[in-house]
């Protein structure tokens, strides 16, 4: 594994201080004589001592920006901004470039204005938000993702966070995909979006303490767990605003929209309602996150609760930075594997893209692997991945994948027989693994991407495959990409091929916060039982591919966005929607082929009705357009395999 170089060096401050080997100063250490090659080699005392200095202050790369509490200096102020202008641009290289960068702000009061743009994430080092209060700079500004520049609508504002802060202030976040909002304080009104013609289509609030109004605007769906808040100040007219497990300012749980436990269900609750509040999740433990403890970096991970509504700041275990291996430049998938399989270590991935020349496998329980700065992982094209995927996590306990994002390497055709097989997978189909209610596995802010800042076709066969039992997930975007850095309009030119954004095998596998749009086949199979979706966002895709290139469509005769063939399954707050016409936004030099598909396509299909009719509840389902033709557009609302028919036909406009 290497990590491509950065666009843009950005601004270092050293976690560990330079050390000459010919001046001691400060360290305990004693110099031998020069070896063979001339140089100079520390004896085992001082080697320790420099050890364990790296474990106090670990070396996170030339992508990390630390900055100390206080007014920070003008020249890094100028650093920041300057990043912003480099890489807030639709275009390359800002949306497909390389740069990845992760700002810690320590403990303290700081003054800072940071816009953020692309592959850029701003962490609180504190043990709970409270300890790090981010006030604004120079600029007035503070912590902001405002409006797009040029006018352009923010529904492609993806890949930026904040995390672990107090904000005290108003604050803009007007995002869509992939920019989670966790683990925050805003003393003051949570702006989603910019109002009028400022679309924007998220998005993840987590762990947080609102104390002024979320104002959601034009946001075409939202999802928000384990907050303190007031209530959505209107319902979603698209999709819909969710709140898992939130409580009021007063902390008192919102009364569920749905009964949704054992023998209370109503049937036919499958209209759409645009605002859903739910029971807190039966089993769930916070993000783990990185911290400074007594000037030592540590690794927090939170502890396991049950039914608990509203933030967690306070539970869970403390680990020294001498069992965390961190990644560098010259890390290979080996060292990792070798870090977690042999040693026992967790994971930090520093931010950069990472090729793999092997897949990262897991086959310890417990391990945390935490990306910073959105560090990108990809597979080289090699014969060690066919059949296989990126991440193998095993039949282990406790596992906790948080922040990581995998890309598709090269795939040249619609045959998956020499394909990687998944970007990550837990267990396999042929050994499945019941897993643990007490101790499950975890995802946080998982992004799965094919296609969009290559050249040539990306794929995978399947995005997600999850065949283990008791895996949890919070904000998951699988996106197969419908725009690209190569353009026909507002179309992916490079093919990209996918069967599914996630199938799921396992029992009691529990998603918060998906979002799934674009595969080739069924977006989402779940054959597990006693699954459960709350929030789901999807689009169908949106082109065959280049018109005079048929050879490079992967044709289907049916596709559905959410295929359940489980029994016991729940479905809550989910959106589904067919956005485009090829023939509408594309190039007429390059014209692009629609969605051809027998009878049109399918939101939801079950292959036992009353699956649907007593499981699902608020359901929207949009063509953006009921004019396009029947083979492409959505037709059915849900479909019955038991019956062979349309359960549900209400398909509609967006309102």
């Amino acid at each position: 594994m290497r990590a491509t170089p950065a666009m843009l060096r950005t601004w270092l401050v050293l976690a560990l201080a330079p050390v000459c080997a010919s001046d001691c100063t400060g360290v305990h250490c004693e110099v031998d004589a020069a070896d063979a090659a001339g140089l100079l080699q520390g004896t085992p005392r001082r080697q320790a001592a420099l050890q364990q200095e790296s474990h106090r202050s670990p070396n996170f790369g030339p992508n990390v920006i630390v900055i100390e509490p206080g007014e920070t200096p003008v020249e890094l102020q100028a650093k920041l901004l300057e990043l912003y202008n480099a890489y807030i641009s639709w275009d390359e290289p800002g949306q497909f470039g390389n740069h990845r960068t992760a700002v810690f702000l320590k403990p303290g009061v700081h003054q800072v204005d940071i816009l953020l743009p692309y592959y850029f994430q701003v962490l609180g080092l504190g043990a709970s938000p409270l300890d790090t209060i981010a006030k604004p700079g120079p600029d007035g500004i503070g912590l902001e993702v405002g409006q797009q520049p040029g006018g352009l609508p923010n529904t492609n504002t993806f890949w930026r966070s904040i995390e672990n802060v107090d904000i005290p202030q108003n604050l803009d976040f007007f995002v869509s995909q992939a920019a989670p909002l966790r683990k925050v304080r805003v003393q003051g009104n949570l702006a989603l979006s910019g109002g009028g013609t400022d679309y924007t289509s998220g998005g993840c609030l987590a762990n947080s303490e609102i104390w002024g109004a979320i104002l959601t605007g034009t946001q075409q769906q939202w999802y928000t767990r384990g907050t303190k808040m007031q209530p959505y100040d209107h319902p979603a007219g698209l999709g819909s605003y969710a709140a898992v497990g939130c409580v009021s300012p007063s902390g008192s749980p919102f009364p569920p929209s749905y009964n949704v436990g054992e023998g209370e269900h109503k049937p036919w609750q499958t209209g759409h309602s645009g605002a859903t509040y739910t029971e807190a999740p039966s089993v769930f433990a916070e993000k783990p996150f990185i911290m400074i403890e007594e000037d030592e970096y540590k690794l927090r991970i939170p502890e396991v609760l049950t039914d608990h509504a509203g933030p967690d700041w306070q539970t869970g275990s403390t680990v020294g930075f001498d069992k965390v291996f961190v990644t560098n430049a010259n890390t290979t998938a080996s060292d990792i594997n070798h870090a977690i399989n042999t040693k026992g270590h967790h994971v930090v991935i520093t931010p950069g893209v990472y090729e793999l020349e092997e897949p990262i496998v897991i086959n310890r329980s417990n391990i945390v692997v935490l990306g910073l700065g959105f560090a990108t992982l990809v597979p080289k094209k090699l014969d060690i991945f066919e059949g296989k995927a990126v991440i193998e996590v095993g039949a282990v306990d406790g596992v906790r994948l948080a922040s990581v994002f995998v890309q598709a390497g090269p795939q040249n055709s619609p045959n998956y027989t020499k394909a990687v097989k998944a970007l990550v997978r837990w267990g396999t189909p042929d050994a499945p693994y019941a897993g643990k209610k007490e101790n499950p596995g975890f995802m946080y802010d998982f992004v799965a991407r094919v296609g969009g800042p290559d050249d040539v076709p990306a794929g995978v066969g399947t995005m997600l495959e999850v065949n283990n039992g008791w895996v949890i997930t919070d904000n998951t975007w699988l996106w197969q990409a419908d725009h690209c850095k190569q353009n026909s309009g507002a179309l992916c030119i490079p093919q990209r091929y996918s069967n599914h954004c996630l199938v799921v095998n396992g029992d009691d596998v529990h998603m918060y916060g998906l979002m799934a749009e674009h595969s080739n086949k069924d977006i989402v199979v779940w054959n597990g039982e006693r699954g459960k979706t709350y929030f789901y966002q999807s689009e169908f895709k949106y082109t065959m591919g280049v018109l005079s290139e048929p050879d490079t469509w992967q044709i289907v005769p049916h596709s559905v966005s959410y295929n359940v063939t489980a029994v016991d399954h729940v479905a809550l707050a989910m959106g589904i929607y067919c956005v485009v016409l090829a023939s509408d936004v594309d190039d007429d030099a390059i014209p692009m082929a629609n969605v051809d598909q027998q009878g049109g396509l399918r939101a939801i299909s079950v292959k036992h009705s009353d699956t649907y009719i007593w499981g699902f509840k608020d359901i929207s389902t949009l063509n953006w357009n009921m004019n396009w033709p029947v083979n492409s557009k959505l037709t059915c609302k849900a479909w019955s395999a038991e019956t062979n028919s349309c359960l549900d036909d209400r398909v509609t406009a967006p309102r």
